[in-house]
This record gives C-alpha cells, structure tokens and sequence, in this order.
C-alpha cells in the first residue's frame, strides 16, 4: 500500500529545519528504497527551478510503499518529528492515478 505523509513545520521554524536538516537526510537513507515521491512544501512565490535555499522549506511530502505501521515509525522515528518540528502531520492511503503506473 502507498501512503501520503504529509507534514507543515510550525511557524518560525527555519534555523530549526537548516540545522536538523543533514540529521533527518541520513536518517531517510534506510528508506529510500521504500519512496515513491519526497519533497518539500516551499513558501508561496519561491523559484522551485533550482535549488531551493532549506529557509524556504515549509514542511515536507512524502509518499512511501509500505504498511502503515512503517509509515507511523519512519515519522515518529524522524529527527524533525523528535524535535518538535511539526504544527500537524497527516498519514492517509493514496491510490496513484496519474501517470498510469501500468502504462509502459
């Protein structure tokens, strides 16, 4: 089953999630292998072409295939999770639709 973890930082976070951010990349790398998608919320208006300064991160997006109870530990384990980094986080079954994973 794929599941959509979505998280939004509390407000005021930015020096937070810069100095965590190297902690919380080495904690993902057991889990690479179970990500479909990942990538961060950014702030309204920020060039998403290049790189995006960690500032101007938000919170986060993931989408991982894996049971539930996986899905709740890779949150509840994250380093971002453990220093209180989030103002909510949702964990919901998505049934990818679009591109066709099928079609070849």
């Amino acid at each position: 089953m794929r599941y959509a973890l979505v998280r939004r930082d509390r407000p005021g976070r930015e020096e937070q999630r810069a100095k965590l951010q190297p902690v919380h990349v080495a904690y993902q790398e057991p889990f690479l292998k179970l990500m479909v998608y990942g990538g961060g919320l950014v702030k309204e208006g920020i060039d998403i072409s290049g790189d995006v300064d960690i500032r101007d991160i938000t919170g986060n997006v993931i989408v991982l295939e894996a049971d539930r109870e996986t899905v709740e530990d890779f949150h509840r384990n994250d380093p971002y999770t453990l220093e209180d980094m989030f103002e909510f986080a949702i964990i919901e079954p998505v049934w990818q639709q679009v591109p066709d994973p099928g079609a070849d």
